[in-house]
């Protein structure tokens, strides 16, 4: 991705070997809502799932099916009877499931295009709002897609890869996926289950996360070191830091990780060991508890200033007459107030979360051409992404510390040039915090305002992944695979 610094400059013999795999589709276009086969619905017990040892470096990811989650599925079903060749092609499969929709990208050893890509644009995979079957189906049916995307032209078929594997074939292929709503070991352990359960192909190399270790790892090329700032309909700050070798998707993870809780709740963050890594969060609370700097918070902002004009109890703003127009109300009108009133609670005691995270673009353009109201929101929602930075900072410090960037595995040569260990990547994700928006520029200005001041030699190096999410699930499942040429 694009950066700026802040801080200091400084093949199984029995298959024949096969053919390149050119694709009919380089374009890859969308894959709208395949459905699911049905070997997704075969009845019967789970098999146990075939291991390697490797794991994932998150007590909140799942890397391992040896043990049963709290909330399973009594019978999944097993897989049926695979009868083919495995593929031997080298596949890293990446899945990034949302709230509103999920995307697969399948690459091989090559960063500059993808093999094959399916988006699912309106099935969201968060288990908390659609639910878990639904966010199962929604998972299967993106990495359907994106197989059957990257292997047309190809001798393969998708079973080849979710069902069919072997001792030559099994390092050559992995699957990370990354949620929203994945919020405990036993979240993940459930999907992951499910998961080997339906494609026992991809078990050996197979670990699932939230969704902001996907935004991390799209800025960071699937490395876990750095923190990542996710600002869309809500906001949250995850970090990751720790010794060599903990911090990687492949790395050693411990699943029943304990929570070190500190003294000082506000800035030690939510910190959790996890084998030789150290991984924190903080925000995400959800607009019950405001996430100050989130699209929903800017929104209530833009409601709050409006509301206090038609009072006549607030300073002027623009933003008065641009919720208005927004809403399809007319200025002056007797009823105005009547008619906000009842846009806000026509769902319920409260609106709806993305009915109110849509206003927060007229806060950032209100800001962006000087009105004062909206300079003065925008202000605080750095302030409150700031706190969540420096909270997830001091909790990996306090945990051991970030270590350096080359310890860490960085691949890009970008990255290298900032291997001293006091330089941590800082990922943008999210519609607010989009390249050289007002918000990120003014995340920037308290970052360097701050980094001489109480967080000592904290330097962050912001980027802008110029990839997804689900780049970030792909470049974790390549770290899972063998080493190229193997």
């Amino acid at each position: 991705g694009d950066m700026g610094i802040f801080g200091k400059k400084k093949p199984p013999a029995a298959a024949p070997p096969p053919p390149a795999a050119t694709r009919t589709n380089p374009g890859s276009p969308r894959v709208d809502s395949p459905r699911l086969h049905d070997t997704h619905r075969s009845p019967g017990a789970t098999p146990k799932g075939e291991h390697d040892g490797s794991r994932s470096d998150s007590s909140s990811a799942a890397s391992s099916s040896d043990s049963d989650a709290e909330g399973t599925d009594a019978a999944p079903p097993s897989p049926p009877t695979y009868a083919g060749t495995p593929c031997t092609m080298r596949l890293a499969i990446g899945v990034d499931g949302g709230g509103t929709g999920t995307t697969c990208v399948v690459i091989a050893d090559d960063d500059e295009e993808h093999l094959g890509r399916c988006e699912l644009r309106d099935r969201g995979a968060n288990a908390n709002s659609v639910g878990f079957e639904s966010a199962l189906r929604a998972v299967l049916d993106a990495v359907d897609g994106a197989l059957d995307d990257a292997l047309s032209g190809t001798r393969w078929k998708k079973e080849d890869v979710t069902l069919g594997v072997d001792d030559a074939t099994a390092g050559r292929r992995a699957l990370a996926v990354v949620c929203a709503g994945i919020d405990g070991d036993g979240d993940a352990r459930r999907l992951r289950d499910a998961l080997v359960a339906r494609m026992p192909g991809l078990a050996r190399r197979l670990v699932v996360d939230n969704d902001a270790a996907g935004a991390l790892a799209s800025g960071t090329e699937g490395t876990m070191r750095g923190i990542a700032v996710v600002a869309g309909t809500g906001t949250v700050a995850f970090g990751v830091g720790g010794s060599p070798g903990g911090n990687t998707a492949g790395g050693d993870a411990a699943v029943n990780g304990e929570t070190d809780d500190d003294e000082d709740k506000n800035t030690t963050g939510r910190r959790v060991k996890v084998g030789g890594a150290v991984r924190a969060r903080a925000g995400g609370w959800g607009p019950a508890f405001e996430d100050r700097g989130s699209g929903h918070h800017l929104g209530t902002r833009a409601l709050n200033a409006a509301a206090r004009v038609e009072d006549g109890r607030g300073p002027p703003t623009r933003l008065h007459g641009d919720v208005l127009a927004k809403l399809r109300l007319r200025p002056g009108a007797s009823n105005v107030a009547d008619e906000l009133r009842r846009w806000a609670y026509s769902s319920g005691p409260a609106p709806e979360w993305s009915k109110v995270a849509d206003l927060a673009p007229l806060v950032t353009q209100a800001a962006a051409e000087g009105d004062a109201v909206a300079v003065g929101i925008v202000n605080d929602a750095a302030e409150g992404l700031w706190e969540q930075i420096f909270a997830v900072y001091m909790a990996i410090k306090r945990g051991g510390g970030f270590g350096s960037a080359a310890d860490a595995g960085y691949a890009s040569r970008t990255f290298k040039q900032y291997s001293d260990g006091d330089i941590v990547p800082i990922v943008l994700c999210g519609g607010l915090l989009q390249r050289d928006g007002v918000l990120t520029k003014k995340l920037g200005e308290s970052l360097m305002a701050r980094e001489s001041g109480r967080t000592g030699m904290f330097s962050g190096l912001l980027v802008h992944p110029a990839r997804g999410p689900e780049w970030g699930a792909a470049w974790m499942a390549r770290k899972l695979m063998d080493p190229f040429g193997r």
